[in-house]
Parts: structure tokens; sequence; C-alpha cells
């Protein structure tokens, strides 16, 4: 624990080194939220059908959607994020012929954007709940807080693997860009799942964000309970187990590979 306690206290100090750059990345998250809701503002007072189940509201359905996904955007880039820092800088080699074990390593150097997604999450919803109107007096928060987390660590495997891509590649932008848009399209950030055609659905039932949104708007918008949601919180335990999985043995297998090319210092 002192370890981990170490490498986010140093990340911390880094990151509130730059006091006008984190100022700013904040306020840009207020006025992206704001530009969002106003959108959601223009479908006030429509029926659609597809909403119904959320509540009928397109600027909370839109809101939570936004901020989720933008908390969940870290999971996926911030081991590679540190991979790269660490190939520019040429402290990864050093790093990771350290003892400690590679997947502490990846955990413990990403504790302070974790933190960070989850106080940007927290600051939505309050700013939803405070300014823009958003109903959360039914939310349940034990239950969102699952779903959350579950989808989180779900999502950490995605980003061990892509950390395990940009290790052997060094750039993959492209690469990155298209499966986020994949899941953009396919994970109901910005519209209900049910309005794609069906085999688009099928194809959203393979994605965690797909899950993880759901349970969260149910939870926080509808009150909806664990016992609800256990076909949800099943999916998301599944993919957690799998995907983390796949990600160790995968970020574990492209270290041994660029240790016997002698790349680890290239970028």
């Amino acid at each position: 624990m002192r370890l981990a306690w170490e490498f986010l206290k140093r990340d911390a100090l880094i990151a509130m080194s730059y006091r006008t750059a984190f100022a700013t990345q904040l306020i840009g998250n207020v006025v992206v939220l704001a530009v969002f809701y106003y959108i959601g503002k223009m479908f006030e007072g429509a029926s659609v059908e597809a909403l119904a189940r959320y509540g009928g509201n397109y600027a909370a359905f839109l809101l939570i959607g936004i901020a989720f996904t933008d908390s969940l955007g870290v999971s996926v880039s911030t081991f590679a994020a540190q991979i790269r820092e660490g190939q520019m800088t040429g402290a990864l080699e050093a790093t990771l012929m350290s003892p400690v074990p590679v997947g502490r390593i990846l955990v413990y150097s990403s504790l302070w954007s974790y933190c960070l997604s989850a106080f940007r999450f927290v600051l939505y919803l309050a700013l939803g709940l405070l300014f823009f109107g958003v109903d959360l007096k039914n939310a349940q928060l034990g239950a969102g807080l699952l779903v959350f987390v579950l989808t989180v660590v779900s999502f950490a495997g995605l980003g061990m693997i892509w950390a395990s891509i940009v290790m052997l590649v060094k750039r993959g932008e492209s690469i990155m860009n298209l499966v986020g848009g994949a899941f953009l399209l396919l994970g109901g950030v910005m519209f209900p799942v049910d309005v794609l055609p069906s085999w688009l659905q099928s194809l959203s039932k393979l994605i965690p964000l797909t899950y993880g949104l759901e349970g969260m708007r149910l939870t926080l918008l509808q009150g909806h309970r664990l016992v609800q949601l256990s076909e949800i919180i099943g999916a998301l335990l599944l993919f957690s187990i799998v995907l983390v999985g796949l990600g160790l043995a995968g970020f574990s297998g492209a270290v041994r590979i660029v240790k016997e090319r002698g790349s680890l210092t290239q970028f």
C-alpha cells in the first residue's frame, strides 16, 4: 500500500504543479456539460418511446452518457499514456526492470488518473443536479457505485490491452480512434441502443460500455436496485474477469517481446 500511495502522491503533485492546465481542464468539462445539456433541452417535452425506461428526459440521459464515457476514457488511455511517456523520457526501461510486478506498476501508475476521473464524474452529476435541473432524487447510489466500479475495471482491462499494443507498435492512434468511434455508436452514449438496427444491437451486447451505461442510467434516473440489475451486474463481472485477465497476460507478453528485441527505449 505504501508503494501505491507514493505513486498516487507523485502523480498528484505533478498534476497540481500545472495549476492553469488543471483548472482549464475542469472548466472545459463544465463547458462540455453545458453544451450537451442544452442539446438535450431541444428535445424537452418530446415523447420518445426509447427513452421511456429512463424517465423520458433526454437531457438527463445525455448528461449521464457523456459524464460516464468521459470518466471511462481514462481507463482506456491512462496505461498507454504512461507507457508512451516512459518511452519518450527513457524511464520505461528502468521501471520495467524494477522488482515490482508489471501488473502493480500498471495499476499504481494510473491511480491518480482514476481518482481524477471519479471526481469529474461526480462533478458532472453535481452540476447537473444543481444548475441544470437533472432529477436524481430516486438515485440508488450504492448500486450505481457498483456499476461504476465494475465498468471501470472492465475498461481497465481494455486499457491494458491497448497499452500492450502501444508497447509493440509505439503509435496506434488510428486504431484507438476506430475503436472509440465504434463504442460511441454501439454503447448508447448519445442515444438508446434500441434505436439501432437489430444486427448492431447484437454487436452492442459485446462491449461493456452498453451494460455500464444502462446500469448507471437505471440506478441514477429510475432508482433501480441491485436485484433489478442482476443481468447487467453479471455481464460486467464477466467482462471484468476476462478483460483484465487478457490485459495482464497481453502486457506481460508485450514486455517479454520488447525485452527480447531490445526495443524498450525505442519510440
